[in-house]
């Protein structure tokens, strides 16, 4: 049965898009295309620049993706925009909970939906991004598969990064201490750099312990230098 087949494919740790591409070529193409999309956009978050994700959509609505394809890309290039938004801009309300319906509508924590959690964690109140940020991290933090340890590290950063801003820091040791587990790979440098910066600044702000201050200045350094501008600058304004 299919059951039977995924069950069988998950054993043997073969994703599932990977088997069925083999025998589907169009399918590995759409995947590809639907992938450096996304990736586009994430540089684009990173990098500040909304146009650049603007300029996706005529893109998306003329692939050869399906229209339901179609659709999960635009909602997400809308997402991505309404998750740049200025605190002092007004949030689209209705953009935002159809994302954590799409989120919630996945059945279990596997790789689309703890994607989608990490992508837009900001639409969720601290404590809700809490309560399902340890889910995920008790679910996944001995995984040894590269792009779930980055999706776990970018949720511990965006907790620990929360924490600051709503001055809870006391209430995010588990998130510490997790981040620690993953090591450092080259693939993970900018995420583990993130959580060193934000780990540090936390223990500035409990301990008041100068040296924790100024390894947080050093990743400020360390970021800028290695080309991550936009990013590195908002961490030295926060500092």
């Amino acid at each position: 049965t299919v059951d039977n087949l995924i069950d069988l494919l998950h054993y043997n740790n073969i994703p599932i898009w990977e088997f069925f591409s083999r025998l589907n070529q169009t399918d590995e193409m759409k995947r590809q295309e639907i992938e450096n999309f996304e990736n586009t956009m994430l540089d684009a978050f990173y990098d500040n620049d909304k146009e650049k994700i603007k300029k996706l959509k005529p893109l998306i609505e003329e692939s050869n993706l399906s229209n339901k394809n179609k659709e999960d890309e635009i909602l997400q290039l809308e997402a991505w925009l309404e998750s740049m938004k200025k605190p002092d801009e007004k949030p689209n309300i209705e953009l935002r909970n159809k994302i954590k319906d799409k989120i919630f509508s996945i059945p279990n924590f596997n790789k689309t939906k703890v994607t989608l959690f990490c992508n837009f964690i900001q639409f969720y109140d601290f404590e809700t991004d809490k309560i399902i940020g340890k889910k995920i991290v008790e679910q996944y933090i001995n995984t040894t598969n590269t792009k779930m340890q980055i999706a776990l590290l970018a949720i511990i950063d965006n907790i620990l990064a929360y924490a600051l801003n709503d001055k809870k820091e006391n209430s995010v040791n588990y998130f510490i201490e997790n981040g620690e587990k993953i090591k450092s790979k080259p693939e993970l440098v900018f995420y583990k750099s993130v959580f060193y910066f934000f780990k540090n600044v936390i223990n500035y702000r409990l301990t008041n312990n100068k040296e924790s201050y100024i390894n947080g200045k050093r990743t400020i350094s360390f970021l800028i230098d290695v080309g991550m501008n936009t990013y590195g600058h908002s961490l030295e304004k926060l500092l």
